[in-house]
């Protein structure tokens, strides 16, 4: 990782370049982007240290090739570090069982959103106490019945929309009965 290299080619697209001739373009819309970006950066230590969160996350937590995993990190770092502030769009999805007396667990990155009945599996790429930042894992999402999201696309939604995702179920912390002590 210490020879890696942010780029953004013709101001439009960005790749990263991984050493020996081997480049990685990433799948953002430019809109997804800040403004300005610079046309080379190096791959800085914070963007090392999200790189290895995701991936360990990942590791632990997914049933997916360590291909599909390298990339969903490597756009999760990516968003990290040069991802547009966005507002939520909560409206386009139903709400889950999280809100302000139950909150959602910090530890798990995985979540799920549904819109019109269809349900996706999200990576939260960052979050605060009131939204998360959600980038879709899966190749595809009808959102609101007339607008498709693709992989590595990224919605803002307020946390009380965050549903439980099966690739990193969330225990119940309701099953478990207390014993009396006489």
């Amino acid at each position: 990782m210490q020879h890696w290299q942010w780029r953004v080619l013709n101001n439009e697209t960005l790749v990263i370049d991984l050493g020996k001739n081997i480049t990685q373009e990433l799948s953002f819309k430019r809109s997804f982007l800040r403004d300005r970006l610079p046309e080379d950066v190096s791959f800085s230590m914070d963007d090392a240290e999200a790189f290895q969160n995701f991936s360990d996350y990942l590791d632990t937590h997914s049933v997916l090739s360590s291909t599909e995993q390298f990339n969903i990190a490597l756009h999760a770092t990516a968003l990290v570090r040069f991802g547009k502030i966005m507002l939520p769009q909560s409206w386009y999805f139903k709400f889950g069982p999280y809100n302000n007396e139950k909150s959602w667990p910090k530890d798990h990155l995985f979540c799920a959103l549904t819109s019109n009945n269809q349900h996706a599996d999200f990576l939260i790429i960052e979050q605060d106490e009131r939204c998360s930042l959600c980038m879709l894992v899966e190749e595809s999402f009808e959102v609101g019945g007339f607008k498709t999201m693709k992989q590595f696309e990224v919605t803002r939604v307020l946390n009380d929309r965050l549903q439980e995702s099966q690739r990193h179920p969330i225990p119940n912390n309701d099953s478990f009965t207390t014993q009396r002590w006489a």
